[in-house]
Formats: structure tokens, C-alpha cells, sequence
């Protein structure tokens, strides 16, 4: 876990954090943002924003615009998600695995790990009846509704998963009971079967299954496989793709991972 208080940790530059902390402000509110969004979204006082912001300008991690006086993300930024993208080895290896499946089974294959109280997908492969489906890399999807979240939580240890959960449940309100339900379920399910399932949970449309992938390092990744409900039943996910999810992510962590 990171560190969030400076006055502890020697190690912690304030600085650097609530320049990360204004950058991560664009992922919570679209469009462009000015300094006076930024500083409710963030938390820190405006004069400390608009150093940040215009420092961050000359860097090339924000545009600015005269016209509307506000930021938005520059290009710059791409270079990161490239650099990690591209050289996280477990997308290599289990690249050829999740083409296969789109292709074969016509569905969709994505490759996910945890920020924050969010799973972000790393990867994506679309089958070839399914490219209407709007997920890419860098798409955000709740722990606690999604077949991949809900894989996460199965890998973990029970202390991490009731503090994982008592972090989102905030999040869904008056909904919670019910969704509490049907993760339990769903964990419960994940002893006999091995793979997770959300079955119009996240989207009422969509069926998902997923299985986790513990690397040797202890960092964790899962792989999604599902599309429309009008495309891809419930039965064709619990009898045939997630038994088959399940043997192709003990031939990924094979792979030396």
C-alpha cells in the first residue's frame, strides 16, 4: 500500500502526490477540467493547483486552452501506458491464449488488474460478432459487480477481501444488499467451480466469466471472457467457456510467470 501521510514517511514526496493526484482528477470527471474543478475534485488549495497544473503544462502531461481557460490530459501521458502495456510480460504470454478464445468462441477476452477499488483492463480482444461492445484498454469495471472484480476477490486472502469490500460497499447505497448477495454467491460458487460469473450484474446485457492469475511475484491479474446475453447464454459460459477460462490460465501461469 502506498504511503499518504508525509509527516510518517521520510521517503514521501508530498510534491510528487498531488501532482499524480491532479493528473488522476481527469480520470473522474470528462472533459476538460479547470483549476477550480480540480481543486474540489482533489482536495488542495488553488494556489497549489495552479502551480501544479502549469508545471505540469510545460511538461506535456497537460493542455491548456486559452479559450476555455481549463486542462486537459496531453499526450505525453500515452508514453506511460505504453511503456507499462508493452513491457508487462504476462500480457505477452497470455496474448495468444485470449486471441484464440475471441476467435474461437466469438467472445470477448480481457486481461485485468486492481487500482484502487477497481479492476482496469490491461488488454482486450473482441471476438468477431462482438466489436460493438465499448471496453478497450484502460476501461474501469467495479469490483463487486464484475466477473473479473469478483475473480480478484476470490484470489485474495479473506482479510484483504473484507477490507477490499468494506472499500466499495460506500459506493452502491440502498443497492448493496443485493449485490452483497450475489458476490457472496458467487465467491461461494468459485470453490466448486473455479472461474467467477456475472450474469447481467455489471450490465444487464452482458454474461461474463472470469479466473485469476497469481503470479509467482504475488501480483495478480484476471482474465474475462464473455459478451450479449443474446450471443452468449449462461449455460455455453458455465458449461464450456469457463471450464476451458480455467485450463487456459493454468497453461499462462505455466508459462514461468
Amino acid at each position: 500500500m502506498v504511503a499518504t501521510n508525509p509527516e510518517k514517511d521520510r521517503k514521501f514526496v508530498a510534491a510528487l502526490s498531488r501532482g499524480l493526484s491532479i493528473l488522476a482528477a481527469f480520470d473522474k470527471m470528462s472533459g476538460p477540467l479547470g483549476n477550480q474543478d480540480i481543486a474540489k475534485i482533489t482536495g488542495l488549495p488553488k494556489p497549489t493547483v495552479s502551480r501544479m497544473t502549469y508545471t505540469l503544462s510545460q511538461l506535456g502531461y497537460l493542455e491548456y486552452s486559452h479559450r476555455s481557460e481549463k486542462y486537459e490530459l496531453g499526450a505525453t501521458n500515452l508514453t506511460l501506458g505504453h511503456a507499462y502495456t508493452s513491457n508487462l510480460r504476462i500480457r505477452q504470454i497470455a496474448k495468444p491464449h485470449m486471441i484464440e478464445l475471441a476467435r474461437e468462441f466469438k467472445v470477448n477476452i480481457g486481461l485485468a488488474t486492481r487500482v484502487d477499488d477497481e479492476m482496469i483492463f490491461v488488454d482486450y480482444c473482441r471476438g468477431d460478432q462482438l466489436k460493438s461492445v465499448i471496453v478497450d484498454v484502460g476501461t474501469r469495471l467495479p469490483m463487486s459487480r464484475s466477473a473479473i472484480g469478483r475473480s480478484y476477490l476470490a484470489s485474495v486472502s479473506p482479510d484483504e477481501r473484507a477490507e477490499l469490500i468494506e472499500a466499495v460497499k460506500p459506493l452502491h447505497g440502498a443497492d448493496w444488499p443485493a449485490i452483497e448477495a450475489n458476490l457472496d454467491k458467487c465467491l461461494e460458487d468459485f470453490e466448486e467451480l473455479g472461474f467467477t460469473t456475472s450474469f447481467g450484474d455489471w450490465d444487464r446485457n452482458i454474461n461474463t466469466v472470469a479466473v485469476p492469475l497469481k503470479l509467482s511475484d504475488n501480483r495478480i491479474f484476471c482474465i474475462s471472457c464473455g459478451g450479449p446475453n443474446y450471443v452468449i447464454s449462461t449455460e455455453t459460459l458455465t458449461n464450456v467457456i469457463g471450464p476451458r477460462l480455467r485450463h487456459v490460465s493454468r497453461d499462462i501461469l505455466n508459462s514461468g510467470l
